[in-house]
């Protein structure tokens, strides 16, 4: 019965999947064609990739597919924010960092009454987001004391085992925003774009400075004499050719 509503809501018209950093569009495109009811945002910061990424959506006629040019920490949280049911990505970066860029985008749970219900903690679970990432080695341990669900790559290809040491890992949006808090990376990343702000306010101000500036700047043109004003020709004055003893030779 699980299954059954697992597969239910995977395949929910409204839902909303974004997959961060999809490089060439794995895991994201092969997704989109087992999942056609779901939408998914594709994600780079790399143009071209996304180009190629479109390209092979469009040959494969993949209609539930569209394409974010962009850093993901600088993406629109009134149009983004909240919205995804589910984040995917494949070792974009460590997963603290990881889980500070993508923490915005996930929806909160918001079933919950203070989690004093059982019942109403239980559907807000359910409603609450999932990050889903892809990554092998070693992990922190601020990571590993909140993930919900280890899946062996190896086991979920149904493949032979020891092939890769890769594992999909699967955590709540609650606790991706606590990983982001607890490792401090969610701090960098707002301090990042507070800089950001601060220096693109900055670099506005001093070229409205210049201009400015530039009104009360001397000039050299003669005040006395109209713009265009053409001066009558003197033999008598020496042209200043800039260097000495010049002659001019005929032929």
């Amino acid at each position: 019965n699980n299954n059954n509503n697992n597969n239910s809501n995977n395949n929910n018209p409204s839902m909303n999947i974004a997959d961060v950093g999809t490089g060439g569009g794995f895991p994201g495109l092969p997704l989109s064609l087992l999942l056609p009811k779901a939408q998914f945002t594709l994600i780079d910061s790399v143009q071209k990739k996304l180009v190629a990424v479109s390209e092979m959506a469009a040959e494969m006629e993949v209609g539930n597919v569209r394409v974010h040019w962009g850093r993901v920490e600088e993406m629109d949280r009134k149009k983004h924010g909240g919205v995804y049911d589910v984040v995917v990505g494949r070792s974009v970066t460590a997963l603290p960092r990881y889980c500070a860029w993508v923490t915005s985008l996930l929806k909160r749970k918001t079933g919950a009454s203070g989690g004093d219900v059982d019942g109403d903690e239980k559907q807000g679970r359910e409603e609450e987001g999932r990050l889903i990432y892809i990554i092998g080695g070693e992990l922190e341990e601020v990571v590993e004391s909140r993930i919900m669900k280890d899946m062996p790559l190896d086991r979920l290809l149904q493949r032979a085992e020891g092939t890769t040491d890769k594992r999909a890992l699967v955590f709540l949006a609650s606790d991706v925003r606590e990983i982001a808090e607890e490792s401090g990376e969610l701090k960098k990343v707002v301090n990042a774009a507070n800089k950001a702000g601060s220096a693109s306010s900055s670099a506005s101000g001093k070229k409205k400075s210049t201009k400015s500036n530039n009104n009360n700047a001397p000039k050299s043109v003669d005040k006395n004499k109209a713009r265009g004003e053409w001066s009558q020709k003197r033999n008598d004055v020496k042209k200043d050719r800039g260097y000495d003893n010049f002659k001019r030779y005929e032929f």
